[in-house]
């Protein structure tokens, strides 16, 4: 699985007003952390599916799905537009 695309996929729909930014970057940092967000979307997605996920796992899993966003949206507005396109 394409973790990168899955996790800028899902980071563009979960952050619309930078869905244009998201779309266009492409570099190392911003690569690697579409990536990260990524596998925790699909763990976390797969938790929410069990019948009995363990509370504990899942707000973890959801804690760091909400800091990668965060980390996303302060990298977008710290870099030069010429380096997101």
């Amino acid at each position: 699985m394409d973790f990168e695309k899955v996790g800028r996929a899902r980071m563009m729909m979960r952050l619309p007003r930078h869905r244009k930014q998201i779309s266009d970057a492409n570099f190392l940092a911003i690569n690697n952390l579409l990536e990260a967000y990524g596998v925790a979307a699909v763990k976390r997605d797969e938790l929410r599916e069990q019948l009995t996920p363990n509370p504990t796992l899942m707000e973890e899993y959801e804690d760091l799905c909400q800091k990668l966003e965060d980390d996303v949206v302060r990298m977008l507005a710290s870099v030069s537009p010429r380096i997101v396109r």
